[in-house]
């Protein structure tokens, strides 16, 4: 973030907002930092991985109701 970023009024603004702070708390930047190293490539890659987990994680779910 350049110096003129830092110090313009919206930019300012934003990070006193309380909501915007109560949120950041809850943020983990070090996994945005590690995330945005990736290439966009394997951030889709990625993402498609977890698909596959949640979508196997359905299918156990519904094949354990059934039994």
């Amino acid at each position: 973030m350049s110096r003129d970023e830092r110090t313009h009024p919206a930019t300012v603004a934003a990070d006193r907002d309380p909501v915007t702070e109560a949120y950041k708390r809850d943020v983990d930047r070090s996994l945005l930092r590690e995330n945005l190293k990736k290439t966009p490539t394997e951030r889709v890659r990625a993402l498609m991985a977890l698909q596959r987990l949640a979508e196997e994680a359905r299918r156990a779910g519904r094949d354990a109701r059934k039994a």
